[in-house]
């Protein structure tokens, strides 16, 4: 009794340290103060009015979504707020559509679109409660913050708005002290290291008056006791559809990608008052770094897609190497297969040890330059290299919203295909020059659950066999 007791007291010890010590190293966790790339980056984006006359808001705020998913931010890190559905609105000549250009170019209101707060969800106690972390306990974590004391935020927020105040669905008021006091606790709680605040809408400078936590820089449209203007109406939809201030904002983004190094400075000037017909103010006294040295990625970009571990997790015990990942050299060398003993690797795989947090549901061996690839329900994959006597492992994050289900080498053995839970199917490949792996999900969704994949000979067809039975095929 006493010696299993021990036993379990050094397990828990020996968890607790390899957590401790992984914690700094994954792409989800803190960063350290020394990161350079955006890959703890959020974003909160509110449309806080209702009715069909403000149609432009949630064309504001769809297209800030656009934006900042286009730039790298994936939906699981994107809190988005409509508090109407204008493309579901009788009024609308094109149903389940919304454009922010009367060129109708641009579809805003796709397939893509994930709504986390709609209609009468959009309040100020809901607004506040994901800013601060009060969440009531059946409230989903993908509609949660969930970000940490290392996290980049965007808030972004239009709607119709006055002297030190924004309406939210025409019935109540955010005032400046509740976003300040707000902003305060998440100082406190240590969920962002620098905030970006940029608010559409008239008399936006006001709602910044009260603000005073450090890492807090804000941007708005327009100065107190100025309007805040639309660009240009759309006569097929009757309202207009899109603001000043958003649009320049835009405009300013669409010639940029997530490695693009523009700094904030020149976004801020950007602005033309001309072009405005307003002055866009922007407050950096409590904001430490020079504007100059700041990319706009890093708020509205983020480089989550490519994630390399600066040090090698120790997640497989030294045993593994010798007597678990034990290859077989003597078979014919036309045939040059490389088994591995299936069950060890797996049960060290599924052990205590184990880097992924959830099952692991799918494990494949590259025969020639002799790594593993895993994947697992917590949406991660590794990849492993053997370094001598340990098997080391590499984060390779997938950006899919559902779990991952298979995994298999491409017959080059230079990428892998991963099936999901999401109904898509994401390549995998090595990007030698920036010395990271990438992950590019295939743009075409399936009815159901990809639970498994094979590459043509070719090294570039995946087929996929869904969950439904059926089978189908695409180009990596």
């Amino acid at each position: 009794m006493d010696s299993s007791f021990k036993s379990a007291a050094l397990l828990i010890s020996i968890n607790l340290l390899f957590f401790c010590n992984a914690i700094p190293s994954l792409a989800f966790g803190s960063s350290s103060a020394t990161t350079t790339m955006h890959t703890n980056n959020w974003a909160v984006l509110v449309c806080t009015s209702r009715f069909w006359f403000n149609y432009r808001h949630m064309a504001n705020t769809l297209s800030l979504y656009r934006t900042v998913k286009r730039l790298g931010i994936p939906d699981e890190r994107i809190i988005l707020m409509l508090a109407d559905d204008m493309a579901c609105n009788a009024r609308n000549k094109y149903p389940a559509q919304v454009f922010n250009n009367e060129n109708h170019r641009l579809n805003l209101y796709g397939d893509n679109v994930e709504v986390d707060y709609r209609g009468y969800e959009v309040t100020v106690e809901n607004f506040l409660r994901v800013l601060t972390g009060r969440h009531e306990m059946a409230v989903p974590r993908s509609k949660r913050l969930l970000s940490d004391e290392g996290s980049h935020i965007l808030l972004y927020m239009t709607g119709h708005g006055g002297d030190e105040f924004l309406k939210f669905q025409d019935s109540e008021e955010l005032q400046s002290h509740d976003l300040a006091d707000a902003v305060k606790q998440m100082k406190e709680k240590r969920r962002f290291k620098e905030l970006l605040i940029m608010v559409d809408t008239c008399q936006a400078a006001t709602l910044f008056s009260q603000l005073q936590s450090p890492g807090v820089l804000a941007i708005g449209s327009s100065m107190k006791g100025e309007n805040s203007y639309s660009h240009h109406l759309d006569s097929d939809v009757g309202v207009s559809v899109v603001d000043r201030f958003t649009f320049y904002t835009l405009a300013f983004f669409e010639r940029r990608n997530m490695y693009d190094n523009s700094s904030l400075s020149s976004l801020f000037s950007s602005y033309n008052p001309n072009l405005l017909m307003s002055t866009a103010y922007y407050r950096t006294d409590l904001y430490s770094r020079p504007l100059e040295e700041v990319p706009v990625t890093n708020f509205f970009g983020s480089v989550m897609e490519m994630i390399h571990t600066d040090s090698a997790y120790r997640a497989f015990s030294g045993k593994f190497s010798k007597s678990k990942s034990e290859i077989s050299l003597d078979q014919p060398d036309e045939d040059k297969q490389r088994s591995l003993k299936s069950s060890d690797v797996l049960q060290e795989l599924t052990g205590p040890n184990m880097t992924h947090d959830q099952i692991v549901s799918g494990v494949d061996w590259c025969k020639s330059s002799n790594r593993i690839v895993t994947v697992s329900h917590d949406r991660n994959s590794y990849v492993w290299n053997q370094e001598t006597t340990e098997w080391v492992p590499t984060l390779v994050i997938l950006r899919l919203n559902r779990a991952a289900l298979c995994v298999q080498w491409s017959p080059k053995e230079n990428k892998f295909a991963v099936g999901s839970g999401a109904k898509t199917v994401c390549i995998c490949y090595y990007e030698q020059e920036n010395n990271w792996w990438v992950s590019k999900l295939i743009r075409k969704r399936h009815e159901s659950s990809v639970t498994s994949v094979a590459w043509h000979p070719n090294n570039v067809r995946v087929s996929q066999l869904l969950s439904g039975t059926s089978l189908s095929s695409l180009c990596a």
